[in-house]
């Protein structure tokens, strides 16, 4: 079943580097978390080493708080420049309305 997995992970950053690169620098971080993902989900179905689990499990826990870090990073700054305010100034702008209001 680990084959599966592998597959599907090098399936989703292929999809991720052919199609959508021109989207967002996000794509770049996600497709190499994607293709590290398959080639350690290879690995944990070609070794004897349990690469899921242990000290294996908590470097890949590791890795994978680093893509989320890096993508929210990237997410939040790319929602910046867009917009030329920050990203959680949503909530201001309905509250704003309402004093204006009243």
């Amino acid at each position: 079943m680990g084959y599966v997995y592998s597959g599907l992970w090098f399936i989703m950053a292929v999809v991720l580097f052919a199609k959508f690169r021109k989207e967002s620098k996000m794509v770049y971080v996600l497709g190499a978390y994607f293709a590290f993902l398959g080639v350690w989900w290879l690995a944990d179905q070609l070794t004897s080493a349990d690469m899921l689990h242990g000290t294996f499990g908590w470097i890949l826990r590791g890795v994978s708080l680093a893509a989320v870090v890096i993508s929210g990073v990237i997410y939040y700054f790319e929602k910046l420049r867009k917009t030329g305010q920050p990203a959680s100034d949503d909530t201001s702008e309905s509250a704003e309305l309402g004093t204006q209001e009243g």
